[in-house]
């Protein structure tokens, strides 16, 4: 039913949930972990519509600057509240780039859920959603794969290269989304690795490599926000490996950059605040 791996507690997780999908269900994990994909498998081929950030022109906007506005929100509402006595789904795909307006719409569609409706909303920073509404959905976080479970995703795709496969495991950190992207698209692959690169310099490099790097990603803003994921991929492995309060600072403060390079702050001051 999809070309995604779970973890053996995901795959249970899901299986129940299948049986017997909440009025609200919160799917939430690193991005990779394919929320939507998942989403999609649960609603059975009964979806109804599907909720994305957009731009200002109303076309669908994945990036950190998408929306979701109380516009949407009241379309689906709309929908949702006609009566049936069909088992109706409906998607709310990045739910936490809803604005407050629509945060607090979707919170009284929840308080008052309509009959054979289900929702299931994703969302890779869960904490940016109203405290009111992550108490009324259940919650299941998409835990990442294991090395032999990634291993046999790849020996799937047809992955053969030993350097290959290596670098996609890296990049991937069992992200089973992610892998099945890299192993299907080359020129992503390739992006990826060279934000790799780029990414152990911000952290590693010399003064002047590091200066370097900024000046050359300080014009994308979409550029930017992949480098410092990537960052954060190369902390993450190292967490995992040596946990020391260094690394965990470094987390943070590459938490924060992103965080504020997404709210549209200054790329360059940014970065530069990260490396002093």
């Amino acid at each position: 039913m999809t070309s995604l791996i779970f973890s053996p507690r995901t795959e249970a997780a899901l299986a129940s949930l299948k049986e017997n999908l909440p009025h609200a269900l919160l799917l939430t994990g690193l991005s990779g972990a394919g929320l939507y994909t998942t989403a999609r498998m649960l609603t059975d081929k009964k979806l109804e519509m599907t909720i994305k950030p957009t731009d200002r022109e109303g076309n669908v906007d994945s990036s950190p600057k998408g929306i979701i506005r109380a516009k949407q929100i009241r379309q689906l509402i709309e929908h949702a509240v006609k009566k049936t006595s069909n088992q109706r789904y409906y998607i709310v795909d990045d739910a936490d780039q809803m604005n407050h307006t629509a945060q607090n719409a979707f919170l009284k569609l929840l308080e008052e859920p309509p009959e054979h409706v289900s929702f299931i909303l994703t969302s890779h920073t869960p904490h940016k959603l109203l405290p009111t509404i992550l108490s009324r959905v259940q919650r299941i976080t998409l835990d990442p794969i294991s090395s032999v479970q990634s291993q046999a995703l790849l020996s799937a795709h047809d992955v053969t290269s030993e350097r290959d496969q290596s670098q996609m495991l890296f990049l991937a950190q069992g992200l089973p989304a992610t892998l099945t992207r890299l192993a299907l698209d080359q020129q992503y692959f390739q992006a990826a690795s060279t934000s790799i690169r780029d990414a152990r310099t911000l952290l590693q490099g010399d003064a002047v490599a590091r200066i370097q790097l900024i000046e050359s990603y300080q014009k994308d803003r979409a550029q930017t926000l992949a480098l410092l994921q990537s960052a954060q991929r190369i902390v993450r492995h190292s967490l995992s490996t040596q946990p020391s309060s260094d690394i965990i600072t470094t987390a943070d403060r590459l938490a924060t950059a992103y965080d504020r390079i997404a709210a549209n702050g200054n790329i360059r001051l940014q970065l530069m605040g990260f490396i002093v």
